[in-house]
């Protein structure tokens, strides 16, 4: 899906690349600085980050709807970077739920929650690295004039 010509998955995507690893750094600042501000900017980082993500996945979608089936390739490389960015904004959205349930009184994560943030944004980072292929190498979505 497009508008004005241009791919509104693509930018959407931005926005949970650029959020969700910010909300990583206010977590960790939080968790060995003691600092509530961050906690709250960790919040609203992460909220913002998985609510535009699960928006860049519904537009993703229609844009995979529109690969044409004689790519196999396309196809399977487009199938892997959705799963992966879908099973990030999973887990986040579910990071973001334990934490909406206890608002206002944010609770700074544990070691084991910012590990698990960590390695969240790894796969993430894998999974755009696989739909930036997509859109260099195979042209996905793009317009040649």
């Amino acid at each position: 899906m497009k508008v004005f010509g241009h791919p509104i998955h693509i930018m959407l995507i931005h926005f949970p690349t650029a959020l969700l690893p910010m909300e990583l750094v206010f977590s960790a600042i939080n968790h060995f600085n003691k600092d509530a501000s961050f906690l709250d900017a960790s919040f609203y980082t992460m909220s913002a980050g998985v609510i535009l993500g699960w928006l860049a996945i519904v537009f993703g979608t229609f844009d995979l709807l529109n690969i044409f089936e004689n790519k196999p390739e396309v196809m399977n490389k487009a199938l892997v970077h959705g799963g992966i960015n879908t099973a990030v904004i999973t887990a986040y959205t579910i990071l973001a739920y334990i934490q909406y349930k206890n608002y206002p009184s944010l609770e700074a994560d544990s070691i084991l929650i910012l590990i698990i943030k960590v390695l969240t944004n790894a796969f993430l980072i894998l999974g755009n690295f696989f739909g930036g292929d997509l859109i260099l190498k195979h042209r996905v979505a793009v317009r040649d004039e």
